[in-house]
């Protein structure tokens, strides 16, 4: 029993090692085959690989397929929410200055 498991384990392996000799010369044509039929690339070609071409393709890209845009409705509430908190801290803002204000003339007043 333990020779047909033992006859098993070589045909596999043999089997495998074949199977990579194939995989490696098809490697090696795919490779000849593509450098015989290489040309040099189309004005085009080169022109969409340029720096900063390239750099608004894929920043459009980017901003057309990954990000996730608001909603019409969630802009909106966040809009209003910036506007109202916006309000409140002018709001502050203006009695701090008042408070500022008083006590400058408090203490230029008291000088005279």
């Amino acid at each position: 029993m333990s020779n047909k498991m033992a006859d098993k384990k070589k045909n596999v392996s043999q089997s495998v090692a074949a199977e990579s000799n194939v995989r490696s010369s098809e490697k090696v044509q795919s490779k000849s085959t593509r450098r015989e039929s290489k040309q040099p690339p189309s004005f085009w070609t080169r022109f969409r690989n340029w720096t900063p071409v390239r750099y608004v393709r894929e920043a459009y890209s980017e901003l057309r397929y990954k990000v996730t845009w608001p909603t019409f409705q969630e802009a909106r509430n966040m809009t209003f929410v910036v506007i109202v908190l916006s309000a409140v801290i002018a709001i502050l803002l203006f009695v701090a200055d008042l408070g500022l204000q008083k006590l400058f003339f408090l203490f230029t007043s008291v000088g005279h």
